[in-house]
């Protein structure tokens, strides 16, 4: 959900905004839900980016159909909840480490290298609570999560991470969308407007902690 929040705030902002997804009915949901007037500058590509073969051809068609990259923003991942640590099944574990961490590995791997090559590059990763506050029948987030933030801390000092500017936007709360059907939101919970402004904002040229590499939103 807050992918798509931030897909409408760059595209507000006039960014030319590619999607990839292994679904093409949510892309072409998420086409329907775009202000017609920037329609054009939404461009839809059917791929896995949770794959090394995928994440490949992603990289190929996008520079090859939309030329040079300069920001990269990784929505990756989903939240889970179901058994404590030990009840863990192999499955689960498996489909949890490789949707919400290898994924953040292949997709940093395939375009850091074509972002370096781009004037003034910004990587941006999203986490959330569950990386600084371990959940008992969410273990497998928590993991991940504090693992995709050490991924990150290792690129910053790493050749690569000295040629692009790197972020990870910790979101604190739970997003309130237009769509919301769960409990009685708090007062204090983001909006997925206010998201999408965040890292839109954080994506300019103009962001003023441009060396700030863990962000938490709110701040």
């Amino acid at each position: 959900m807050a992918g798509e929040c931030i897909v409408h705030a760059l595209l507000d902002r006039g960014a030319t905004v590619v999607v990839p997804s292994r679904s093409e009915a949510r892309l072409a949901a998420l086409a329907g839900r775009v202000d017609p007037t920037a329609r054009d500058r939404l461009r839809l590509l059917v791929g896995d980016v949770g794959s090394e073969t995928g994440i490949t051809r992603v990289r190929d068609e996008v520079l090859n159909q939309h030329g040079q990259l300069r920001g990269v923003v990784a929505s990756l991942g989903a939240w889970w909840e179901g058994e404590q640590f030990v009840d863990l099944s192999m499955s689960t574990w498996s489909r949890i480490l490789n949707d919400n961490l290898t994924s953040h590995f292949l997709v940093a791997r395939g375009l850091l290298p074509v972002l370096a090559q781009s004037d003034d590059p910004v990587f941006v990763t999203l986490a959330g609570i569950a990386a600084d506050h371990p959940e008992p029948h969410a273990a497998p987030i928590s993991i991940t999560g504090a693992a995709q933030r050490m991924m990150l801390r290792t690129i910053a000092v790493s050749d690569i991470g000295r040629q692009v500017r790197l972020h990870e936007v910790t979101i604190m709360t739970p997003i309130v969308t237009d769509g919301w059907t769960g409990e009685q939101p708090a007062t204090d919970w983001l909006t997925g407007r206010q998201v999408g402004d965040y890292v839109a904002d954080v994506i300019s040229p103009d962001f003023a902690r441009r060396d700030t590499l863990l962000l938490e939103l709110p701040a």
